[in-house]
């Protein structure tokens, strides 16, 4: 690869970062890039060249992705949705005329509902967390279990963006959630009495501006922290590991059960500005379509 090209995609990924994308979505476009330039290098045994590049490439790269690699159709969109970032950006930066990847159909694909924690393995974790008594943990997972938020804007919550939380209308302050969005999350009784005892315990409660979780070497920053934090609980529990993530989808299934078609009300709630993102979880499952089918045969009208 030429010095030029990496000049390019280091650009593009500063302008992923300015636009407001994670480091994950940032890591996974730049990955999906560089799957099509070795492809191309190793096709045409050349540098890869963001100019002479042509759709018909695009569809030899497809095609080579689902017959030789035999890669999942997610993983495809996935690609294509990273290569045509990036040659959108090289069209906004005059670099190229016109977008070679227009023309490349995605993979209409089947929508899956989150898959989310049945209710008897919360109440485990949560019992494991409570029963080891350390009252930051337990803050930690009844927010992620009682609010839904992002494990990222999780960590990036301040003690002053915990508000009135001695009072019914207590709620926390996404500041800069996903694309830059901001919100407010109230919080219900048991999230506000397990982060209560834990502020309690800060030593520095009576001060808006310093990070609200710490452990002994500081602020946490790093998910993997929260994520090893998980692994103890649920081992502790003997259920299956649960990400974050999960957590944030159980949420979404609960509230829709306490709340059937409230979807506007979901959507502000876990931060999402377009109500096709919260579509998904009023989707059937498998075994929800499987039950329905077996109701066919059992001679009822």
């Amino acid at each position: 690869m030429s010095q030029t090209v990496e000049t390019l995609i280091n650009q593009w990924l500063e302008h992923l970062s300015h636009q407001g994308k994670s480091h994950y979505t940032t890591t996974a476009y730049e990955r999906g890039l560089r799957h099509l330039i070795q492809w191309s290098e190793q096709t045409y045994e050349e540098d890869f060249d963001v100019v002479a590049i042509a759709p018909r490439d695009f569809e030899q790269w497809k095609t080579y992705q689902i017959r030789t690699q035999r890669s999942a159709p997610a993983t495809i969109n996935q690609r294509l949705v990273a290569v045509s970032s990036f040659f959108d950006w090289c069209v906004e930066a005059q670099i190229i005329a016109s977008h070679p990847v227009r023309f490349t159909q995605a993979f209409r694909l089947e929508k899956h509902k989150p898959r989310s924690i049945p209710a008897s393995q919360l109440n485990r974790l949560l019992r494991a967390v409570h029963t080891g008594g350390n009252w930051r943990d337990i803050a930690i997972i009844e927010v992620l279990a009682g609010t839904g938020v992002r494990v990222s804007e999780l960590l990036a919550l301040y003690i002053g963006d915990i508000i009135d939380l001695d009072k019914r209308s207590a709620h926390l302050i996404v500041r800069q959630g996903k694309q830059g969005n901001y919100r407010t999350v109230p919080l219900t009784k048991t999230v506000r009495q397990t982060i209560t005892p834990y502020l309690e315990q800060h030593p520095q409660r009576d001060h808006p501006d310093p990070p609200l979780w710490m452990g002994p070497r500081g602020r946490l920053t790093q998910s993997s922290s929260v994520l090893r934090l998980l692994d103890k609980y649920c081992i502790q529990a003997k259920i299956e590991k649960i990400t974050p993530h999960q957590l944030r989808h159980t949420f979404a299934t609960r509230y829709l059960q306490k709340n059937p078609g409230d979807l506007r009300g979901l959507a502000a709630l876990l931060g999402h500005s377009d109500l096709n993102s919260v579509m998904v979880y009023t989707e059937p499952s498998l075994d929800d379509l499987t039950q329905r089918m077996e109701t066919l045969d059992d001679g009822s009208p």
